[in-house]
């Protein structure tokens, strides 16, 4: 009765301090990065603070349990899902960073510039980031949790391929709107000539781009895998 009790405390203080902690960061961190120039550490703050807190809670429930005689067995499992949770948290704290990063400094540039594309592919860069560390994360806490990571993966390699295969005219689509992005032979607004039409573009999209030509006025979507490849003339 005792050690449950003792670790119980020590769960609760764990809580406790979490509490303490994250009223503390609003209320003076926060505060003083604020009267800073740069939003950096703003930003840093804000995003460190739940994952931090939440550090504090898993490292005092963990701490907690092991007070407690455990057996071998049950020992192994609570070091493991220690392990699990931290590396999850860590992959939390880094896919808050980014994000935050991505939002400030680079939607703001792109919205500066009158090509469509760009805010399209920050946004694809934006989901591709978070997905990756996630994915990381996860295959990372599946090896510590003693999972076949290496079965998991071939398994997703074989779905991957299968995906691809099935959306080969979408990946051709989007490697050819980053074709278009970084080559920038038009923007939207010019008048191009493209695959028989005539006409000002008015979207540049990851699957199409569309026009609206000079004398009918109707609006065309060309994918842009065929764009492209095209003699475009502006």
């Amino acid at each position: 009765p005792a050690q449950w009790l003792r670790a119980l405390l020590i769960i609760v203080g764990a809580l406790i301090l979490g509490k303490i902690t994250y009223w503390l960061i609003g209320k003076t961190v926060k505060k003083l990065a604020s009267k800073t120039r740069t939003r950096l550490d703003d930003i840093l703050v804000d995003m460190l603070e739940e994952p931090f807190v939440f550090a504090i809670i898993i490292v005092g429930i963990w701490y907690g349990i092991r007070t407690l005689a455990l057996s071998e067995e049950s020992e192994t499992i609570v070091n493991k899902a220690y392990l699990v949770l931290i590396i999850l948290n860590v992959a939390w704290l880094i896919a808050r960073v980014v994000d935050a990063l991505i939002k400030v400094y680079l939607i703001p540039l792109a919205r500066d510039k009158e090509n469509d594309l760009d805010d399209s592919l920050i946004s694809i860069v934006r989901k591709a980031l978070k997905i990756s560390v996630w994915a990381i994360a996860i295959v990372m806490a599946l090896e510590k949790a003693d999972q076949n990571v290496g079965a998991l993966l071939a398994g997703l390699g074989v779905g991957g391929l299968a995906f691809a295969l099935a959306a080969q005219e979408t990946v051709g689509n989007f490697f050819g709107s980053v074709a278009i992005f970084t080559d920038k032979p038009f923007k939207v607004g010019d008048r191009i000539q493209v695959h028989g039409h005539d006409g000002v573009v008015t979207t540049v999209g990851l699957r199409s781009t569309r026009i609206r030509t000079r004398y009918e006025g109707r609006i065309v979507s060309i994918p842009n895998s065929m764009v492209a490849k095209a003699d475009i003339v502006n």
